[in-house]
């Protein structure tokens, strides 16, 4: 939740997560758990599981990221995943239409 009690909109979230899911893994690898964690800190809502693992499946299918499988010393393993150099590229990119799309709508 943002301050002042605000939540971003549904659709915001929807529309956002991919690129956002990118912006989290840029800090290095992590597990979709954790993900989930970053961007709620970051004023998302809850984001059901699936939700986010299909969004994380997608990604992962266009080459923006790679997962490994790793022990979970007494607990399930967890996917791991990891920001590729097109997946930077993309966010690169993203960001920039983002910063154009923000200046037009914030436009006096």
């Amino acid at each position: 939740m943002l301050g002042g009690g605000k939540e971003f909109p549904g659709t915001w979230q929807r529309a956002l997560l991919p690129m956002s899911l990118l912006d989290a893994l840029e800090a290095g690898p992590n597990h979709g758990y954790a993900l989930g964690q970053i961007l709620e800190a970051r004023g998302f809502s809850p984001i059901k599981g699936a939700t986010l693992y299909p969004a994380l499946v997608k990604l992962e299918a266009a080459g923006y990221m790679d997962s490994t499988w790793e022990d979970g010393d007494g607990a399930p393993g967890r996917k791991v995943y990891t920001l590729t150099g097109i997946g930077r590229g993309h966010l690169a990119a993203q960001r920039e239409l983002w910063s154009f799309f923000q200046n037009a709508v914030l436009r006096p």
